[in-house]
């Protein structure tokens, strides 16, 4: 499993090369540069010719070996090799929690000590404090369900250092990336098709029946209600990108309130200064909390002075994935 990277590398942290007994293997960490001498050392811990369990594994990554996978440099990167059992108590709860994607509430990591003494234990850490599996320690095991909160921050998979000194990799696993855009209009028409394109379940909510036409988003349920009915109809939760933007109040304010109140990470509202703050106003006499509206971005999107509809998706766009990719240091 990649670790960590310095400098550039083919693959991202989180990204597995596993191999068999029999020598079969099956992904990549570094586009063919170290697996073969990785397969020595796994094929070595295997066959019980090592002492530990698990080791790290430190490799450089030459200018030369990069530019023969389409990287401008080489660097550095940091690999943990350790033995997985044919039956893992941690790895079998795992892919049985996998089997709903449809839950947009399941949030879990598995977190992996990276700490010498207890290299390579694994444990399953779900968003609502219970833990299945051991990192070796009571004291470690409790101090990374009191970093909950930080393990869900963000989407991808890295190496984090606790307070206690002790160092974890965190593999998040959430909900499939889901996309409920309020309000039918030329914006949403472009912010669908691409957000279709990276991955998005997309939902299109509005009431207006001559706006909200099928043929105008093949790519996305279309759903012709009020917010307020539409989010219940579709349990709107933490994980679940929320785009305002039929700069009409009626759809607009229940929206907002309905966002807020589902604990979304990502909230944006299409409007000027003028519209931010009298809808903000109005939450806030509707009695919605002043910490919720922290989380309503607006005017919606990165500044990167957008103009036409399709330009405004792409500013749009590129916001909701810095939210998710950089968590609280997003733009």
């Amino acid at each position: 499993m990649l670790i960590s990277v310095k400098r550039s590398a083919p693959r991202s942290p989180g990204a597995r090369y596993a191999v068999g007994e029999d020598g079969s293997f099956a992904g990549t960490i570094s586009a063919g540069c170290v697996e073969a001498d990785m397969r020595e050392h796994i094929l070595s811990l295997l066959s019980g010719s090592g002492a530990a369990e698990a080791r790290v594994i430190t490799y450089g990554i030459s200018d030369e070996l990069a530019l023969g996978v389409g990287l401008a440099c080489g660097g550095e990167i940091e690999v943990l090799i350790r033995r997985h059992e044919a039956v893992d108590p941690v790895w079998t709860e795992l892919v049985e929690g996998l089997g709903d994607e449809t839950d947009p509430h399941a949030q879990t990591a598995l977190v992996t000590s990276l700490s010498e003494e207890t290299l390579g234990r694994q444990a399953l850490v779900r968003a609502d404090g219970t833990i299945a599996g051991s990192l070796g320690h009571d004291s470690l095991d409790q101090e990374v369900i009191a970093n909950i909160d930080r393990f869900f921050a963000r989407e991808g998979s890295e190496a984090l250092a606790l307070a206690s000194g002790h160092r974890v990799f965190v593999d998040r696993i959430l909900p499939p990336r889901r996309l409920v855009v309020v309000g039918a209009t030329p914006i949403a028409v472009a912010l669908v098709e691409l957000a279709s394109r990276v991955g998005y379940r997309v939902t299109v909510v509005d009431p207006r029946e001559g706006l909200a036409r099928p043929s105008l988003f093949p790519d996305a349920e279309l759903l012709v209600e009020w917010p307020a009915e539409a989010f219940m109809e579709l349990n709107v939760a933490a994980w679940t990108d929320i785009a305002v933007l039929a700069h009409d109040d009626r759809l607009d304010l229940p929206a907002l309130s309905a966002a807020v109140a589902a604990g979304c990470r990502y909230i944006g509202l299409l409007g000027g200064r003028r519209t931010q703050k009298a809808r903000r106003e109005a939450l806030l006499t509707a009695g919605v909390p002043a910490s919720g509206l922290q989380r309503i971005r607006g005017p919606i999107g990165l500044d990167i002075g957008a103009a036409t509809p399709q330009e405004i998706a792409v500013s749009i766009l590129a916001e909701m994935i810095a939210t998710r990719r950089l968590g609280e240091a997003a733009p």
